[in-house]
């Protein structure tokens, strides 16, 4: 072996990039290629390779590769390698879009204002405004049903008091509608029917009720 032929086999025939863009075939990556103390800088087109090479890198030495700039609204290629060889090695970077909520070296740093901005503040107001709308709706609705209720016994105490004691019995048989009664009489401040707390307890104390 001839000493050129000796210079050219301790000498690494470089790394060929190759740049994979997924925003489109448009823009420029700078790579950064550093190996036995020494750096070479390379660019490569979007869709497009180039192959970068030192004088100083010696094959089986380890090659630390940087994008130092890249098309715009990517992600950079950091702190990735390759092992050198006497012959071109071949690396394929990717190209990354940028997208919100992740800082990565290449894209701007997501604020916490800007998270606060994208978030639907006018989505959470509608659901929790449609909650207390349904919530009052089902307490007017228990209001009015009560105030009906206590309406129907006033009339018909005064109307008909033996159908009074029937409705008093049916009322008996359905578990805690009785004391349901009294305490929303009492929290609307209208009064129970007359002879209310006599038919109660007559009611109750019918074993035959049932």
């Amino acid at each position: 072996m001839s000493p050129a032929q000796a210079a050219a086999a301790a000498t690494s025939g470089g790394v060929k990039i190759t740049l994979n863009c997924q925003i489109g075939n448009t823009g420029l990556g700078t790579f950064k290629v550093t190996a036995n103390g020494s750096s070479s800088t390379v660019t490569v087109p979007c869709g497009g390779s180039a192959t970068v090479t030192n004088p100083s890198w010696m094959p089986g030495a380890t090659a630390a590769i940087d994008e130092t700039a890249g098309p715009v609204g990517t992600r950079l290629v950091t702190n990735a390698s390759v092992s050198l060889a006497p012959y071109v090695v071949a690396y394929f970077a990717l190209a990354l879009p940028c997208y919100p909520g992740v800082t990565t070296p290449g894209c701007p740093a997501t604020s916490r204002a800007y998270r606060r901005e994208i978030f639907p503040w006018w989505l959470v107001a509608v659901m929790l405004g449609s909650l207390l709308l349904a919530t009052l709706g089902v307490i007017l609705a228990q209001v009015w049903m009560v105030g009906q209720r206590i309406r129907y016994f006033h009339r018909l105490y005064f109307d008909n008091p033996e159908a009074f004691r029937g409705a008093m019995r049916n009322l008996a048989l359905v578990p805690g509608m009785a004391w349901q009664i009294r305490l929303r009489s009492r929290l609307l401040r209208v009064p129970l029917p007359p002879g209310f707390d006599d038919a109660e307890r007559v009611i109750r104390e019918d074993t035959q009720r049932l």
